[in-house]
């Protein structure tokens, strides 16, 4: 198992899985100010190795995230151009042609829960907590705004982002927030499990599926098939495809392409 130290981040590598585990337990991996700095490139050495197939998010210690970090936020130090920079790295996370599960435990709170949804697929621990708790503290929270109605619906995100109140795992679970709820021990073999089901779908259809995944809510349904046509003319000229194609005309007896 590789691993690189970068500030508050750790970057790990089990085989084709990479994870990106945020490491300040002590604070329940608050997002600090040097937090987009340590992030970014974590996010870029995943992205761009191709023997890591599928990337792990996860937190250090009792939580997951707690979100951002008050102490610099009352310093000073934390201004409109860290917000915008997590956004950037949160949507890197988001359209990565590789898909990225988060493992969440303990605390999954304001930022934590912002970059948690950036994610494709997310399995909790069943002490894991949610919530976006910034309009509680005269704050916005974020491109929060934009991804939970995608994700739960309008009603449950208008309640978690103006109440600001948390809710449960097994809550979260209900409303389609998280994919599956584990006992603790059993999240890091939860997570490798689901890691090797993507890890076994072809790496070009499953960038290709998760890009026009991303297009879904935000084109028409003509630019979108578009979109489609394009993907598909690539997906379909990959050697994956194609010695599908061969094996499936060999089982057949027909000619092999």
């Amino acid at each position: 198992m590789g691993q690189d130290h970068l500030g508050g981040i750790e970057v790990l590598r089990h085989g084709p899985v990479g994870e990106i585990r945020m490491n300040r337990p002590r604070v329940h991996n608050a997002m600090g100010l040097s937090f987009p700095n340590d992030l970014r490139p974590a996010v870029a050495d995943l992205e761009a190795d191709p023997s890591i197939r599928v990337v792990l998010l996860t937190g250090e210690g009792p939580s997951f995230s707690s979100g951002l970090d008050l102490d610099d936020l009352a310093a000073g130090v934390i201004d409109i151009p860290w917000f915008h920079a997590n956004e950037i790295l949160f949507r890197r996370l988001e359209s990565m042609g590789k898909p990225v599960i988060a493992g969440v435990a303990g605390w999954c709170l304001g930022g934590g829960l912002q970059i948690a949804i950036a994610c494709d697929v997310r399995i909790a621990a069943d002490d894991a907590r949610f919530g976006l708790p910034a309009s509680k503290e005269a704050f916005l929270p974020g491109m929060g705004t934009w991804r939970l109605p995608r994700l739960v619906g309008m009603g449950w995100a208008r309640h978690l982002i103006l109440s600001g109140e948390p809710i449960d795992a097994a809550e979260a679970l209900r409303i389609g927030l998280v994919h599956k709820v584990v006992p603790r021990a059993e999240l890091e073999e939860e997570l490798m499990d689901w890691a090797k089901r993507y890890g076994e779908v072809p790496a070009g259809s499953m960038a290709g599926a998760k890009q026009l995944c991303n297009q879904a809510y935000d084109l028409p349904f003509e630019g979108f098939v578009e979109e489609l046509t394009t993907a598909m003319a690539v997906a379909i000229s990959t050697e994956d495809h194609l010695a599908l194609r061969r094996a499936w005309a060999a089982r057949h007896g027909e000619e092999t392409l």
